[in-house]
């Protein structure tokens, strides 16, 4: 990494944190309203039911929003600091290595970007807690009254992504070779192109295919961002959810 004028975009999700926060909050939210688990495992079945018919996961992801129709948008960024409250105070949130490549390139000088197709109200308070200066999400729609219609803008996956890391560089007139990117999952791969110089944390077999001159991050798992982390075991590794 060098000072110059750069940007480094970080998907989120078992990239930066070990659990898939979209579905994490979800489960929080559901019980703080009173769910014993029963709705959150029939709305998992329907999104598993769904992929497994081959369903885009943008389309997946769009139906997973639904579930907030009605809510009111400032009660959900209240849950989302409060299962991220609880989440953090577990251990074992953050994959260190990922944490540490953040701020070494915020401390290079380079715009960090945490890009995600979850949204705000469960990533936003791990956007200040890493120090990324800017957040791109799915945006759930609101009407007049701040109420969520159960639709979102634009999914923030796949070739979004990748349109949203250019659109970025174009904007803050940063050229591509100084451009950073770290996934996890073949659907990164759209974005991690648009970059000069991906990066990938994780196994997938996508990833590791065009991945053999990219930069690897490791797996240790820390307690907090400024924990230098350890290796799960076997079975720890099977509880991170």
């Amino acid at each position: 990494m060098t000072g110059e004028r750069g940007a480094a975009f970080f998907d989120v999700d078992e990239t930066l944190i070990t659990v898939k926060s979209m579905f994490a909050f979800q489960r929080f939210w559901l019980a703080e309203n009173g769910d014993d688990g029963s709705e959150y495992a029939r709305l998992i079945d329907e999104i598993k039911q769904r992929a497994a018919a081959g369903a885009p996961r943008e389309e997946v992801n769009r139906h997973y929003y639904r579930a907030y129709r009605g809510v009111r948008a400032d009660a959900l960024a209240a849950a989302g600091r409060r299962w991220f409250e609880q989440f953090t105070a577990g251990g074992g949130a953050y994959y260190s290595e990922a944490v540490k490549t953040l701020r070494a390139h915020r401390d290079s000088g380079h715009v960090t970007v945490l890009l995600s197709g979850s949204f705000a109200a469960a990533i936003a308070p791990i956007a200040a807690a890493v120090g990324a200066d800017h957040l791109i999400a799915t945006t759930p729609l609101v009407d007049a009254a701040g109420v969520l219609t159960g639709e979102v803008d634009q999914p923030m996956i796949g070739a979004a992504k990748a349109a949203a890391v250019t659109e970025f560089l174009h904007r803050h007139a940063i050229a591509r070779e100084n451009s950073y990117g770290y996934g996890d999952h073949a659907s990164d791969l759209p974005f991690l192109r648009a970059v000069g110089h991906p990066g990938y944390r994780g196994d997938d077999a996508v990833l590791a295919a065009h991945g053999f001159a990219w930069t690897h991050l490791g797996d240790r798992v820390g307690d907090s961002v400024d924990d230098p982390g350890r290796l799960l075991s076997d079975q720890e590794a099977l509880a991170v959810w």
